[in-house]
């Protein structure tokens, strides 16, 4: 079925969401536990990963890409499991509400949400992690975060997002319909989550961000400079770093576990984030 990520139904959008990332999907470490967790109070529940002997009082909160109206945990389940077999840390990949049903800042408060229900397992140091959309939600999240949960997060970890831009040389270079990142489709993705608050794109406040921040651009990927320019914003720090994975596009970590490529990524996050919190 062809899907056209502007003008298909949402319904549409998350069933070929769904199969796409079923047929990229390499397999799971075989020692890294899954495991559900429901919902609880404004918690959403997701997916739980956790490595043999996790490191204790850390763990990694993950949010999922899918232009804000698609995926799920389940659509991510390579990421995050292979993220907690790297790092030796429990992954949560948390359930965020969906648009245009949910219109922000409904994810920002399901990530504010999901943060308070890691950490009351046990999590005094955080890391808020997320790729494509999921790296928006991370950061709205951190956002949302009261100051005292706020000095808990030790890191993030943004994989590919997309920031909020519209338009630069990487979307003309690469956007197209096909894969839904050209400049009118991004305009429509965004506009799904109905914003009436100013300022709510990253792009905007990312000098606000002093957490120390892994940030993973594509080389062949149509909002690239996104990355590129949120990092170029963030707050100084000389423990961020601005990574390029040469020779791949939008989504290519969904192989983890069958693409070379995904893994050597995810094995490069994993040393600086295991440097962040002091298991390496």
């Amino acid at each position: 079925m062809s899907v056209s990520w502007a003008t298909s139904s949402p319904a549409e959008l998350r069933a070929h969401h769904a199969r796409d990332a079923e047929e990229r999907a390499g397999p799971l470490p075989g020692d890294v536990n899954e495991s559900a967790v429901g919902e609880a109070g404004a918690f959403r529940g997701g997916l739980l990963y956790t490595p043999p002997d996790p490191a204790p009082g850390v763990a990694i909160l993950y949010f999922h890409g899918g232009g804000f109206v698609a995926g799920s945990p389940t659509t991510h389940r390579c990421v995050t499991a292979w993220l907690a077999k790297l790092t030796g840390m429990r992954v949560l990949s948390a359930r965020y509400r969906l648009a245009p049903e949910h219109p922000f800042p409904a994810q920002r408060d399901d990530a504010v949400a999901a943060c308070a229900a890691l950490a009351a397992t046990g999590g005094d140091r955080l890391v808020l992690a997320g790729d494509s959309a999921g790296a928006c939600v991370a950061l709205w999240g951190l956002r949302g975060l009261d100051p005292a949960m706020r000095a808990r997060i030790a890191g993030l970890a943004l994989l590919y997002g997309g920031f909020g831009g519209i338009e630069g040389g990487s979307i003309a270079r690469r956007g197209t319909a096909e894969n839904g990142l050209d400049a009118e489709t991004l305009s429509i993705m965004y506009r799904r989550l109905d914003p009436q608050e100013p300022g709510i794109w990253p792009l905007a406040f990312a000098g606000e961000v002093a957490v120390p921040a892994y940030v993973l651009a594509a080389e062949l990927d149509a909002v690239f400079d996104d990355s590129a320019l949120l990092f170029q914003r963030l707050g100084p720090r000389a423990d961020s770093r601005f990574a390029v994975a040469a020779g791949q596009d939008h989504g290519f970590l969904k192989g983890a576990g069958r693409d070379p490529a995904a893994l050597r990524e995810l094995e490069a996050l994993a040393g600086w984030l295991k440097g962040r919190v002091g298991t390496a």
